[in-house]
């Protein structure tokens, strides 16, 4: 845990070194709905949130918004990637790697916590957010968890997209995070 908050602030710190007068003609959103930071919530909220009833998930379609699927390189990496690996270097094979798993959920939901922060330049951008979610299975299974993600974005077309992704949470009981479910960001 003291290795990723270091790596999150060492980035951050890097991030945020653009100089005042390169923000003023900055190629993307540096606050708003389009900024960085809201996002990370919204990736979270509205990408990866399922209802019963929703139409099935395909990567390309929910998460255009977010990834760069033109030149999808980058590196994202989740301890709770379903399959054999945690490490992508595709965004567009991390994503279709979650398309059984989401599908085989009835819904999932989430919450922000209180952890979040961002950091952004001109041409790139950090940020951190805590969340929870619960994902309850077709056949009824639960499971609760806490999570932190750090993305780190580019300004593609004048639109940030995700090119690097640490993701990762640890399995709770469901009740333990009921009460912050639904829950947003204080902007």
């Amino acid at each position: 845990m003291k290795m990723t908050i270091c790596l999150i602030a060492a980035f951050a710190a890097g991030a945020s070194a653009t100089p005042v007068l390169a923000q003023v003609d900055a190629a993307c959103p540096q606050e708003g709905p389009d900024a960085p930071l809201a996002l990370h919530e919204e990736w979270i909220m509205q990408g990866w949130e399922r209802h019963e009833g929703d139409p099935a998930f395909v990567f390309s379609k929910e998460m255009s918004k977010f990834y760069d699927l033109e030149n999808p390189q980058g590196v994202f990496w989740d301890n709770f990637a379903p399959g054999d690996t945690q490490l992508f270097t595709d965004a567009s094979v991390y994503g279709a790697n979650w398309e059984g798993h989401v599908n085989a959920s009835r819904s999932i939901r989430h919450g922000m916590t209180d952890a979040n922060h961002a950091a952004v330049g001109r041409d790139t951008a950090s940020s951190a957010i805590g969340f929870v979610g619960r994902i309850e299975a077709l056949k009824g299974k639960v499971v609760a968890f806490d999570a932190r993600s750090q993305l780190g974005w580019s300004c593609v077309e004048g639109t940030w997209k995700i090119k690097h992704e640490l993701n990762y949470a640890w399995i709770v009981e469901p009740e333990t995070i009921e009460p912050i479910l639904g829950k947003r960001l204080q902007h």
